[in-house]
């Protein structure tokens, strides 16, 4: 009775497994991330993550799924080291609160705030990752947490080059 009972458990264990949400996906077919670019213009996100791949929504997340529609594989981006939000007028908390608050990005991704809207994604990418920004996104999802308004700190292109100002 005692093995009947057991094997009976064991295929329920094994049935319940079945029908859990676990998804795989082949490496090969995942499209890392260095870079994401946040453009927060009048009702609509726009995304860019460089190689011509940018997502257009009325939210964040509408424009990160239409990024996910245009890249070839699967977009992966938990990779992204940094996000950069472009803000001109240096006001747009709800662009900062909506890129804190996505899910899909790496809570150790440094946040930037840039007035600049042509930069290259690669090209910056590259500059960030040699110069690591000291305010991460789940600080700044802390901040937020509490009531506080983050300073980030600001990317800018200069004769042929980028800076980073501290906040």
């Amino acid at each position: 009775m005692k093995k009947l009972f057991r094997l009976l458990l064991f295929a329920a264990a094994l049935a319940a497994l079945a029908k859990l949400p676990f998804r795989s996906t082949d490496a090969a077919k995942l499209t890392p991330v260095r870079t994401v670019i946040v453009t927060h213009a009048g009702e609509q996100y726009e995304v860019d993550i460089g190689a011509a791949a940018r997502g257009i929504g009325k939210t964040l997340n509408d424009a990160l799924d239409d990024l996910r529609q245009t890249v070839t594989g699967v977009l992966f981006l938990p990779t992204a080291e940094q996000v950069i939000v472009v803000d001109p007028a240096g006001t747009d908390a709800e662009a900062v609160r909506a890129v804190a608050e996505e899910s899909s990005f790496c809570p150790a991704a440094g946040l930037y705030r840039t007035g600049q809207t042509d930069l290259d994604a690669e090209a910056v990418g590259a500059y960030l990752s040699s110069h690591p920004s000291n305010t991460t996104i789940m600080q700044v999802r802390g901040r937020l947490a509490m009531g506080e308004q983050p300073r980030l700190p600001a990317l800018r292109q200069e004769n042929g080059g980028y800076l980073v100002e501290a906040k």
